[in-house]
């Protein structure tokens, strides 16, 4: 029997591959009464004088399109009450994603995947979690 978890971290990505992650994670908690962290990557262009234009009106929307994003998931977990939490990572600010889950101290990362033709389900950050947390690492594919 496997042993129940108690913080599922979901790396969201809107899309198919993404609401099932959500899913997997909601189903989860339900079962096992895991706490979810619903984590979405920001991506962040340079800025500064060696950059040429300021970036920062470009992050500032960036960063507010992948929060509207992460409502989907947060829709997607109301029934999970409290015990769902929703963060934005900031790509070159935050912590690297893999220092992240080490400190979130998840017990499963659920990553959605991302296909490519004639190749299996991937997520590019699969090998360096695996490397660098003892977290359980698991590719979702689309339902």
């Amino acid at each position: 029997m496997e042993t129940p978890h108690k913080h599922v971290l979901v790396v969201f990505e809107p899309g198919r591959s993404g609401a099932a992650a959500v899913e997997l994670a909601r189903e989860l908690a339900e079962r096992e009464h895991a706490t979810v962290t619903v984590l979405s990557v920001v991506p962040t262009a340079p800025s500064g004088s060696r950059c040429g234009n300021s970036a920062t009106e470009y992050n500032t929307f960036v960063r507010e399109a992948v929060a509207r994003e992460l409502d989907q998931a947060r829709e997607q977990l109301a029934g999970v009450g409290d015990r769902a939490g929703f963060e934005l990572l900031a790509e070159g600010t935050d912590p690297p994603l893999h220092e992240w889950v080490t400190r979130a101290r998840a017990d499963v990362v659920l990553l959605p995947s991302r296909r490519r033709p004639l190749r299996s389900a991937k997520h590019p950050a699969a090998a360096e979690l695996r490397r660098s947390t003892a977290a359980e690492i698991r590719i979702v594919d689309a339902r």
